[in-house]
């Protein structure tokens, strides 16, 4: 029995997958409130208490070899042991540290987080644990920034989705004069090759960061927003929330908040220190508040009031994999013609290009060329740098896919050309390409879809691409399921044209014989 195949069923399967994708997360949506034991048992019933962290902000936290160390680290172990459980620490990147709370990778963060009102309308916070603020760093002898005061004006460099940004925000500078990056070591970077005039973040961290590997650069106007870190749970979590706040108390209480002060600040513990502390105890979330919803719900009006930026993010994304794609596509045929050559002066440096870039990740081939490039010399604005690393990465694959494309026609096809008159290039020109992009064209079509997805990558050096946008907005708002839809929708929305394209101009370039065959088969059935 024969099945029928409509043509339109082979272009269900993308949509197929996004039915599914919304069908899990409403079914997820639906059994949040189902799972509402206590949440504080729970965790001693597992005898683990998993905190989340961005193990990259000494002398708060860091992670060498396997090993976390600093004052949070420090400190969350102390208080696993309030609650009679071991410590689990999760490390992941700042702006999805939220995100990954409220779908319950971890039961708490600590990672310097300030509280601000923004915050704890979608998070719970603990009283709060240190007393810190913002402040500025410049290069050693940069006389014209001295203040806030003077930032206006000024490219200043921070830690996206950090308080050091609001700061900088709320000084009224232009989004074109803040320049966002996902740690604050590549924020300090941007300052010390002189492509950034300032940067702005933590005192404690920004001090130690400096003493361990920016001699070149500097603090200066002391602390100019003031501010306070606590530890984060999620909403109506009372029991924990509780807890963890007798655990703190009692730990200032005993002199072990004291010795973990010393060991990491570098120096003892204020004398009031413990009184201001106490003093702005209030600022955390009471624990009786109850919780305001699921983060799970898919909330319209966020996505409304996201989409226009979403969109700019799209445009960025679209804009930067279409410019790698015109440069990598031209300079992958010359280094695939140049891997066949005969000639070794130029097969070998086309075979060293392609293995080089096809063995290191591009996420190291951007940091290299952002900024480890101007160390030599060699400084390119962010877009630049942004497209040459995506054009000289597409450029080793698509080399790749052209050579094989080009060996992979018969010999005979050369032979018969030359036979008739043409020279190399002519053959090459009018007989060989011809047929290698028919054949390549599936795979080419892979790799433009798959820079497109990895151009996500470029938010390392602060492009606002769509998924760093995105991951922004799901960090900000607490409602990740929302963003994270409206991430899938878009990227399917731009990657289903192109392979609709492809596979129209794949049935226009069949070849003429595919008619004959069936013509045959139709004849054979007849005798």
């Amino acid at each position: 029995m024969h099945h029928i195949h409509w043509p339109w069923q082979k272009n269900l399967a993308p949509l197929k997958f996004l039915a599914a994708l919304l069908l899990f997360c409403f079914s997820f949506c639906l059994t949040q409130f189902a799972h509402a034991q206590n949440s504080l048992q729970t965790i001693r019933n597992r005898g683990t208490l998993i905190i989340g962290t961005d193990a990259t902000y000494p002398p708060f936290e860091l992670k060498i070899g396997d090993r976390f160390e600093g004052f949070d680290i420090d400190l969350g172990n102390e208080i696993g042991k309030e609650l009679g459980v071991k410590v689990q620490w999760e490390n992941i990147a700042w702006d999805g540290i939220f995100a990954a709370l409220q779908t319950k990778k971890f039961d708490l963060v600590m990672s310097d987080v300030v509280i601000t009102d923004k915050r704890k309308k979608e998070m719970a916070f603990s009283r709060p644990y240190f007393l810190s603020g913002q402040t500025i760093v410049r290069r050693v002898g940069d006389k014209r920034i001295n203040s806030s005061k003077d930032l206006p004006g000024k490219l200043v460099t921070v830690q996206q989705e950090t308080t050091g940004q609001y700061a900088v925000e709320k000084l009224g500078l232009p989004a074109g004069q803040i320049r966002k990056f996902e740690t604050m070591q590549d924020a300090l970077l941007e300052v010390r090759n002189g492509r950034g005039d300032a940067a702005v973040g933590d005192l404690p961290a920004l001090s130690e960061m400096i003493r361990k590997g920016y001699p070149e650069l500097e603090t200066v106007g002391g602390i100019f927003v003031q501010e306070n870190y606590a530890v984060v749970s999620r909403r109506g979590e009372h029991e924990l929330l509780s807890a963890v706040n007798d655990a703190l108390a009692k730990i200032m209480e005993d002199g072990r908040f004291a010795k973990i002060y010393q060991r990491w600040i570098r120096e003892p513990l204020p004398t009031n220190y413990l009184a201001g502390l106490d003093k702005v105890r209030a600022q955390g979330t009471p624990v009786t508040e109850s919780a305001t919803g699921s983060s799970f719900t898919i909330r319209w009006q966020l996505l409304r009031n996201t989409l226009p930026l979403l969109l700019q993010g799209a445009i960025m994304t679209l804009w930067i994999t279409f410019l790698g794609l015109l440069v990598g596509l031209p300079v992958g045929l010359i280094v695939a013609l140049g891997r066949i050559s005969p000639l070794r002066f130029l097969s070998i440096p086309a075979t060293v290009f392609v293995e080089t870039v096809r063995g290191t990740p591009l996420l190291l081939q951007i940091f290299a060329i952002y900024f480890v490039l101007p160390s030599l010399g060699l400084s390119l604005p962010q877009f630049l740098a942004a497209v040459a690393a995506l054009s000289l990465n597409s450029a080793a694959y698509i080399a790749e896919i052209f050579r094989a494309g080009i060996q992979s026609i018969d010999k005979g096809q050369m032979e018969a050309a030359r036979a008739v008159g043409m020279n190399s290039g002519q053959a090459l020109r009018w007989v060989i390409l011809p047929q290698t992009v028919r054949r390549v064209l599936p795979p080419l079509t892979n790799e433009a879809v798959a820079l497109l997805k990895d151009s996500s990558l470029i938010s390392i050096i602060g492009l606002s691409e769509l998924m760093r946008v995105g991951r922004e907005q799901a960090s900000n708002s607490g409602s990740p399921i929302t963003i994270v839809l409206a991430l899938a929708v878009l990227y399917l929305l731009m990657t289903l044209p192109l392979t609709y394209l492809v596979r129209r101009l794949e049935a226009r370039w069949e070849p003429v014989s595919r008619p004959r065959v069936r013509g045959a088969r139709s004849r054979q059935a007849t005798t």
